[in-house]
């Protein structure tokens, strides 16, 4: 379908329509123009690739971190047992 029209304008142009556009295009400001900056290197930086040691050493530390909390829970139910205290009912 063809949308091109090419009647001629109703309108006529109008000369004091262009007097009126400022004569310069205005920029955009410096703090706004450091916000553009900022936010493309954070969106660059979130996207870099994934260094592959540094998932193991973190996936190492979640594995610690979730032995600790296995000794110190089975420690916790011991000290329970023993003083006959239920010390799920505390959390």
């Amino acid at each position: 379908m063809n949308t091109i029209h090419l009647s001629v304008s109703a309108h006529p142009p109008q000369p004091g329509v262009l007097s009126a556009l400022p004569a310069r295009t205005p920029r955009t400001s410096p703090a706004d123009r450091l916000a553009m900056w900022l936010g493309l290197r954070l969106l660059l930086w979130s996207t870099r690739p994934i260094d592959q040691a540094e998932v193991q050493r973190l996936h190492e530390r979640r594995r610690v971190a979730a032995a600790a909390r296995a000794e110190h829970d089975a420690a916790l139910s011991r000290s329970a047992a023993r003083y006959g205290i239920h010390w799920t009912n505390i959390r």
